[in-house]
């Protein structure tokens, strides 16, 4: 992970690697993902402000530049108590990531946007909602296809004793499935992502997570009899099960979680509206 490379070079709030000697690091693919919970009792409420202020509130931060894209996650399975994040809010940057707003900015941002309430009563109301779990920085490595509202998504999160091993490893086995899987209609995109912030340690529970992108429900549990054919297909020379064995070395499954994609919005959706 360059994460420490990249720290000296911005202020920072998934980067590949820490060589011994800082080299050149990538400037783009940053999202910050926050996770949180809905309030009890306040489903509906929390739905009103999702497709109210807060889309509105989203969709002024990609018109203004500062998100290239922005995306609300729900939670499908497992959903409830037993799920610690009901949804995720995630923002994708341009770029490297920007300051996080002061009160100040987000009450000139809110104003611009045509809101005639203050940032005070934005905070309020959102947290009045919602609470805020976690929030972190991470990387996209690599992404193959896409991915747009109504979307499913299965989250596999990975806790790697090498990063920089793991990520290599699923660009090199699980790229060229993803891209041959999109080809054939059964997925629409696949992604691949490493925690730039907070610093990865031995206390950290996920370091690395892949996303896999279905376009509708059937495609998330319809089976796939073809999925032998197809890796010996894509690799011919590799052993199937050694191949997944060395996965599990590399970087340990912890979870896969179902969500769908309730609401997004992107520079590219701004673009072609215009």
């Amino acid at each position: 992970m360059k994460a420490l490379c990249m720290l000296a070079g911005a202020a920072l709030v998934m980067a590949m690697s820490t060589p011994s000697i800082c080299q050149p690091a990538p400037t783009t693919g940053f999202h910050q993902v926050q996770c949180a919970k809905i309030n009890a009792g306040k489903g509906v409420e929390f739905r009103k402000w999702q497709e109210g202020d807060l889309h509105k509130y989203a969709q002024a931060m990609v018109d203004s530049g500062r998100l290239s894209s922005w995306a609300l996650i729900r939670a499908v399975t497992p959903a409830g108590n037993a799920n610690p994040c009901d949804f995720y809010v995630v923002a994708m940057y341009p770029g490297l990531p920007p300051q996080p707003l002061g009160m100040e900015e987000l009450g000139a941002a809110l104003k611009k946007a045509g809101f005639t309430m203050s940032a005070e009563e934005f905070a309020n109301r959102r947290d009045s909602v919602s609470t805020l779990v976690s929030s972190a920085m991470w990387q996209n490595v690599v992404s193959e296809g896409s991915m747009q509202k109504g979307d499913y998504l299965i989250i596999n999160t990975f806790k790697a004793p090498n990063p920089d091993d793991w990520a290599a490893y699923e660009k090199k086995i699980w790229q060229p499935l993803a891209q041959q899987l999109d080809k054939e209609g059964l997925t629409r995109g696949w992604s691949l992502n490493v925690l730039v912030m907070p610093p990865r340690g031995n206390d950290i529970e996920t370091n690395g997570v892949t996303v896999d992108v279905y376009p509708n429900w059937d495609a998330v549990y319809k089976p796939d009899p073809e999925f032998y054919n197809r890796w010996k297909k894509v690799h011919p020379d590799m052993e199937l099960g050694t191949t997944l064995q060395q996965f599990e070395k590399l970087g340990p499954n912890s979870t896969a979680h179902l969500f769908k994609v309730d609401d997004m919005i992107s520079s590219a959706m701004v673009s072609s509206a215009k």
